[in-house]
């Protein structure tokens, strides 16, 4: 039986498809050092900015810096997944990027309740964690709804059918329906 090893992280980009590779040789890697302070690490400097879909430094750090402090001292696991979320939905503005951290992070919590609900005993302090999850999960899925809009509304187009211009210089643009009373001397 063939030794059981962890892959090196050129293994796994090698054998991903282009776009999760292309992620997975530049994602940010995260470290909390001796004073509790997260260090991130990448090495190409644009990464933040391809990853949350911003032009400014700025808005790329304060992104960062939400999705860190969405997920607490304690979710420390989560950051490669918050930052694989992006790269997974490809944000296309800083809204897009926003609400992608808080499904994110309103995710974690819910597993995180969810796992806490499942080991416990205690009927009462159950059905209170079953509530948290509940409005949890009511979130998550306003949070999907309001990014389906979202991104609905950057992919509307407007198609002219008719474009009429009367005397006077007044156009009249959209669909056209002729209608009002049949005289009926004309006929």
């Amino acid at each position: 039986m063939p030794e059981k090893r962890p892959f090196t992280s050129k293994e796994i980009a090698d054998a991903l498809p282009a776009k999760a590779a292309k992620y997975h040789k530049s994602r940010p890697t995260f470290t909390t050092n001796e004073e509790g302070v997260v260090e991130v690490a990448y090495e190409d400097p644009l990464t933040l900015f391809k990853l949350f879909g911003v032009d400014t430094k700025d808005a790329a750090d304060g992104l960062l810096t939400s999705a860190l402090n969405a997920l607490g001292r304690e979710g420390a696991n989560y950051r490669p997944f918050i930052a694989a979320l992006h790269a997974e939905l490809e944000p296309r503005d800083a809204v897009e990027a926003m609400l992608i951290i808080q499904m994110g992070a309103t995710h974690v919590a819910m597993t995180t309740l969810a796992q806490k609900m499942a080991d416990l005993t205690n009927w009462t302090a159950r059905e209170s964690l079953e509530r948290s999850v509940t409005r949890l999960s009511r979130t998550y899925l306003a949070q999907m709804d309001a990014l389906k809009k979202h991104r609905a509304k950057a992919q509307q187009t407007v198609r002219v059918e008719r474009v009429t211009v009367n005397d006077g210089g007044q156009a009249i643009v959209g669909d056209v329906a002729h209608g009002g009373t049949i005289d009926e001397n004309r006929r």
